[in-house]
Protein backbone atom coordinates (compact mmCIF):
# COMPACT_ATOMS: atom_id res chain seq x y z
CA UNK A 1 0.00 0.00 0.00
CA UNK A 2 1.67 3.59 -0.67
CA UNK A 3 1.86 6.06 1.48
CA UNK A 4 2.43 9.61 0.87
CA UNK A 5 3.00 9.44 -2.65
CA UNK A 6 3.86 12.77 -4.69
CA UNK A 7 4.53 13.81 -7.88
CA UNK A 8 6.64 17.31 -9.22
CA UNK A 9 5.75 16.40 -12.52
CA UNK A 10 2.28 17.25 -14.55
CA UNK A 11 1.94 14.71 -17.37
CA UNK A 12 -0.14 15.13 -19.99
CA UNK A 13 -1.20 14.66 -23.56
CA UNK A 14 -2.43 17.31 -26.29
CA UNK A 15 -3.84 16.79 -29.36
CA UNK A 16 -2.60 18.98 -32.48
CA UNK A 17 -4.72 18.92 -35.86
CA UNK A 18 -2.71 19.37 -39.17
CA UNK A 19 -3.91 20.12 -42.23
CA UNK A 20 -2.39 18.90 -45.87
CA UNK A 21 0.71 21.89 -46.43
CA UNK A 22 2.27 23.81 -44.16
CA UNK A 23 1.50 24.07 -40.52
CA UNK A 24 3.43 26.39 -38.30
CA UNK A 25 3.05 24.04 -34.83
CA UNK A 26 5.07 23.61 -31.82
CA UNK A 27 6.10 20.97 -29.13
CA UNK A 28 3.89 21.97 -26.45
CA UNK A 29 5.25 19.28 -23.56
CA UNK A 30 8.74 18.06 -22.58
CA UNK A 31 8.69 14.53 -23.58
CA UNK A 32 12.58 13.72 -22.77
CA UNK A 33 14.49 13.57 -25.94
CA UNK A 34 11.90 16.20 -27.55
CA UNK A 35 13.39 14.82 -31.09
CA UNK A 36 11.59 14.52 -34.02
CA UNK A 37 10.99 10.57 -34.12
CA UNK A 38 9.75 10.47 -30.41
CA UNK A 39 7.35 13.57 -31.20
CA UNK A 40 6.09 12.43 -34.49
CA UNK A 41 5.81 8.42 -34.94
CA UNK A 42 3.02 8.42 -37.38
CA UNK A 43 4.18 10.89 -39.45
CA UNK A 44 2.89 10.59 -42.90
CA UNK A 45 6.08 8.93 -45.68
CA UNK A 46 7.45 12.36 -46.81
CA UNK A 47 6.32 14.56 -44.37
CA UNK A 48 8.71 17.45 -43.81
CA UNK A 49 9.68 19.90 -40.92
CA UNK A 50 11.71 22.91 -41.35
CA UNK A 51 13.35 24.56 -38.24
CA UNK A 52 14.45 28.14 -38.68
CA UNK A 53 17.25 29.69 -36.34
CA UNK A 54 19.75 32.16 -37.38
CA UNK A 55 18.68 33.31 -40.60
CA UNK A 56 18.33 29.69 -42.06
CA UNK A 57 16.08 26.58 -42.25
CA UNK A 58 17.14 23.14 -41.29
CA UNK A 59 14.90 20.23 -42.87
CA UNK A 60 14.42 16.47 -41.98
CA UNK A 61 12.10 14.43 -43.78
CA UNK A 62 10.34 11.33 -42.50
CA UNK A 63 10.81 7.91 -45.12
CA UNK A 64 10.24 5.66 -41.76
CA UNK A 65 11.82 7.91 -39.93
CA UNK A 66 13.17 11.16 -39.59
CA UNK A 67 16.38 11.71 -41.22
CA UNK A 68 18.13 13.84 -39.68
CA UNK A 69 16.62 13.87 -36.07
CA UNK A 70 16.47 17.20 -35.15
CA UNK A 71 15.26 18.25 -31.68
CA UNK A 72 12.33 20.84 -31.24
CA UNK A 73 12.27 21.79 -27.48
CA UNK A 74 8.89 23.85 -25.83
CA UNK A 75 9.10 27.19 -26.72
CA UNK A 76 10.63 26.67 -30.07
CA UNK A 77 8.27 26.47 -33.55
CA UNK A 78 8.58 24.42 -36.86
CA UNK A 79 6.88 24.79 -40.02
CA UNK A 80 5.02 20.89 -40.82
CA UNK A 81 4.52 20.39 -44.25
CA UNK A 82 2.21 17.54 -44.11
CA UNK A 83 1.26 15.08 -46.97
CA UNK A 84 -2.33 14.51 -45.74
CA UNK A 85 -4.76 15.98 -42.87
CA UNK A 86 -4.00 14.30 -39.52
CA UNK A 87 -3.57 15.15 -35.38
CA UNK A 88 -0.28 14.56 -33.50
CA UNK A 89 -0.45 13.90 -30.14
CA UNK A 90 2.10 15.47 -28.18
CA UNK A 91 2.70 13.29 -24.94
CA UNK A 92 5.16 14.34 -22.14
CA UNK A 93 5.85 16.97 -18.90
CA UNK A 94 4.32 20.27 -18.35
CA UNK A 95 7.54 22.71 -17.94
CA UNK A 96 7.51 24.62 -14.40
CA UNK A 97 8.82 26.82 -12.54
CA UNK A 98 10.96 29.79 -14.17
CA UNK A 99 11.09 29.50 -18.05
CA UNK A 100 12.93 31.74 -20.03
CA UNK A 101 13.07 31.63 -23.65
CA UNK A 102 15.36 33.75 -25.46
CA UNK A 103 14.13 35.34 -28.85
CA UNK A 104 17.14 37.18 -31.02
CA UNK A 105 16.29 40.22 -32.96
CA UNK A 106 15.27 39.49 -36.39
CA UNK A 107 12.68 36.70 -37.07
CA UNK A 108 12.17 33.45 -35.26
CA UNK A 109 9.55 31.07 -34.82
CA UNK A 110 8.47 30.28 -31.13
CA UNK A 111 5.80 29.71 -28.79
CA UNK A 112 4.28 29.47 -25.67
CA UNK A 113 6.50 27.25 -23.37
CA UNK A 114 3.59 26.07 -21.49
CA UNK A 115 0.25 24.42 -22.96
CA UNK A 116 -1.82 27.61 -22.59
CA UNK A 117 -3.96 28.92 -25.16
CA UNK A 118 -4.60 32.63 -23.95
CA UNK A 119 -3.85 36.13 -25.72
CA UNK A 120 -0.38 37.41 -26.16
CA UNK A 121 -0.41 39.83 -22.71
CA UNK A 122 -1.83 37.01 -20.71
CA UNK A 123 1.02 34.94 -21.88
CA UNK A 124 3.87 37.86 -20.75
CA UNK A 125 4.99 37.87 -24.38
CA UNK A 126 7.52 40.96 -23.88
CA UNK A 127 8.03 43.45 -26.66
CA UNK A 128 9.65 46.11 -28.50
CA UNK A 129 7.30 48.78 -29.91
CA UNK A 130 6.54 47.81 -33.83
CA UNK A 131 7.45 44.29 -32.82
CA UNK A 132 5.05 41.48 -35.08
CA UNK A 133 3.92 38.53 -34.35
CA UNK A 134 2.65 36.06 -37.44
CA UNK A 135 0.13 32.95 -36.99
CA UNK A 136 -0.25 30.78 -40.40
CA UNK A 137 -3.44 29.93 -40.09
CA UNK A 138 -5.54 28.26 -43.29
CA UNK A 139 -2.97 28.82 -45.73
CA UNK A 140 -2.43 32.69 -44.90
CA UNK A 141 -0.74 34.88 -42.23
CA UNK A 142 -2.56 36.89 -39.40
CA UNK A 143 -0.26 39.56 -37.41
CA UNK A 144 -0.37 41.55 -34.27
CA UNK A 145 2.01 44.36 -33.82
CA UNK A 146 2.86 45.65 -30.38
CA UNK A 147 2.01 49.72 -29.66
CA UNK A 148 2.24 49.05 -25.96
CA UNK A 149 -0.36 46.81 -26.23
CA UNK A 150 -0.66 43.73 -28.66
CA UNK A 151 -3.07 45.00 -31.34
CA UNK A 152 -5.15 43.28 -32.41
CA UNK A 153 -3.93 40.52 -29.22
CA UNK A 154 -4.55 37.12 -30.69
CA UNK A 155 -4.12 33.76 -28.94
CA UNK A 156 -1.96 30.99 -30.59
CA UNK A 157 -3.54 27.58 -29.85
CA UNK A 158 -2.12 25.00 -27.79
CA UNK A 159 0.43 23.66 -30.01
CA UNK A 160 0.83 26.32 -32.47
CA UNK A 161 4.07 28.65 -33.19
CA UNK A 162 3.96 31.57 -34.79
CA UNK A 163 6.54 34.35 -36.26
CA UNK A 164 8.30 36.90 -34.55
CA UNK A 165 9.77 40.10 -36.10
CA UNK A 166 11.60 41.70 -33.00
CA UNK A 167 13.77 44.84 -33.07
CA UNK A 168 15.94 43.75 -30.84
CA UNK A 169 16.83 40.76 -28.94
CA UNK A 170 14.20 39.65 -25.94
CA UNK A 171 14.00 37.50 -23.11
CA UNK A 172 10.28 35.79 -22.69
CA UNK A 173 10.09 34.67 -18.92
CA UNK A 174 7.55 33.54 -16.88
CA UNK A 175 7.38 31.76 -13.41
CA UNK A 176 4.44 28.63 -13.97
CA UNK A 177 3.62 26.98 -10.88
CA UNK A 178 0.38 25.83 -10.92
Amino acid sequence: MAQNVYSLNIVGYVNVPLATGFNLIANPLDNGTNDLNSLFPNAGFGDTVYQYSGGTFSSSTYFGSWSPDLTTLPGQGIFYAAGGPMTNTFVGNVLTGNLTNNLPAGFSIVSSQVPISDTLENLQLPANFGDTVYYYRSGAYVSSTYFGTWSPDLSPAIGESFWIAAGSAITWWRVFNP
